[in-house]
């Protein structure tokens, strides 16, 4: 009983130690996992919206924009967020790309980027589509220019 009591328990130790080990070794493994495709997915966030906002300065500017060269930015955005991003951003992204080219495409937008902002850390953020949407115009009366002219703005 004893020599049963000064082999089996040592072992037992050992086999304890070394699941223990392999727990903490797989869960740091996990958590590195994360940290990267969170970093990816951030890198895809700011490209969006740094698309968009180019976009907003030269409609400001009064520039005219790349199409050819946009649709390529946007599909290898696309490529990305498919890869990378949370469901609800795919989705608003899938949403927004549908409604791109109608009245509801700037609350489209707006709805795209508050899931944007929500993936990134702000889950209770109190930002709305239209405290975004006035944002993006110079003055309350452009905002409702835009109402007036058929835009759903939120």
């Amino acid at each position: 009983m004893e020599l049963f009591s000064q082999i089996v328990i040592p072992m037992l130790l050992l086999i304890l130690g070394g699941i223990g080990w392999l727990y903490r070794h797989e869960k740091e493994r996990r958590h590195q996992i994360e940290k990267q495709l969170s970093d990816r997915k951030y890198d895809v966030y700011i490209k969006l919206l740094t698309v968009f906002f180019d976009i907003l300065k030269q409609v400001k500017k009064g520039q005219p924009t790349n199409a050819l060269k946009l649709i390529d930015k946007m599909l290898d955005i696309k490529k990305e967020l498919i890869i990378f991003g949370n469901d609800k951003v795919l989705f608003a992204f899938f949403k927004w790309e549908k409604e791109s080219q109608t009245k509801s495409n700037l609350k489209a937008l707006a709805e795209l980027i508050i899931e944007v902002r929500k993936d990134m850390g702000n889950p209770k953020t109190s930002v709305s589509t239209k405290d975004f949407l006035k944002s993006l115009v110079s003055t309350d009366n452009d905002y409702k220019e835009l109402k007036e002219q058929g835009y759903e703005l939120g």
